[in-house]
């Protein structure tokens, strides 16, 4: 049986496990944060693994209505202090994922909290940006959509394979080709879902995913997704995310897992 770890109200761990397979998620006072961490420990809960929790404020009981609900989770507390990027940034060096709400106590408009991008850049593992319907949030939709179309794709596809079986969900591969401008014809990229079909046939062959193959603004296309999560790559225009992932991040209906190559001892990363 799991050791479980009683946290109260201002008391925090400060010791330092072995937290190479555990979920990290950084919480201040808003909404969106606490969507986060609920999401964060149930996902933990899945893997039977750790939670670390990076609290902007030290008194915040609202988390332990969570954890009660998860007596068997093992979560340790942290202050993420006056400079939470650094201080989520270092903890992804030894985490298997980060967790984040799409805006933070400081953001109330439309768009990104201040945060997550600066995070997303920086990051050494996935990283779970939370946001979208309620029912996504929560789990409650069965799917799992992996986002193909990219040299990404491996890493992509491996960590909806993951998530898949963790959750018993089923898998959907989503091409997106944006329209053409002025009524020109684009060719679909056909390649793209036939690489991944086979990738799967090899690395999980008891899935059968639902191809789905959208010929709209990607925006569009990942506004309307019936899925609990949707998985990107983080792909590489000048601010850091590529077209996909920056429409996923803003408009996605579910949250977004942007997947990074897990590293080697020796520096290396899998694919």
């Amino acid at each position: 049986m799991r050791t479980t770890t009683t946290v109260q109200p201002r008391r925090f761990s400060f010791w330092a496990p072995d937290f190479s397979r555990s979920v990290t998620v950084g919480v201040d006072t808003s909404e969106t944060a606490y969507h986060a961490f609920e999401w964060a420990a149930r996902h933990a809960w899945s893997l039977r693994t750790d939670l670390q929790v990076y609290l902007a404020d030290p008194g915040d009981t609202t988390v332990q209505r969570v954890l009660e609900r998860l007596p068997m989770l093992t979560a340790h507390f942290r202050p993420s202090g006056d400079d939470p990027v650094a201080a989520l940034v270092r903890a992804s060096d030894s985490s298997a994922t980060l967790v984040l709400g799409c805006k933070g106590e400081q953001h109330r408009s439309l768009g990104l909290g201040s945060l997550v991008l600066p995070v997303l850049r920086r990051a050494r593992c996935g990283v779970v940006v939370v946001r979208g319907r309620p029912p996504a949030i929560r789990g409650e939709y069965g799917w799992i959509t992996a986002a193909i179309g990219g040299c990404e794709d491996p890493v992509v596809l491996r960590r909806a394979i993951e998530l898949c079986r963790t959750r018993r969900a089923s898998l959907r591969l989503l091409h997106i080709h944006p329209p053409a401008q002025h009524g020109a014809v684009v060719p679909r990229d056909e390649a793209a879902v036939r690489r991944a079909a086979l990738f799967l046939r090899t690395t999980a062959p008891e899935l059968t995913p639902e191809v789905v193959v959208e010929s709209r603004h990607p925006h569009e296309t990942l506004a309307s997704l019936d899925s609990d999560l949707v998985v990107v790559g983080r792909g590489g225009q000048n601010d850091g995310v590529g077209l996909i992932t920056r429409a996923a991040l803003y408009h996605a209906s579910c949250p977004v897992l942007v997947a990074r190559p897990e590293p080697l001892h020796d520096g290396r990363v899998v694919l």
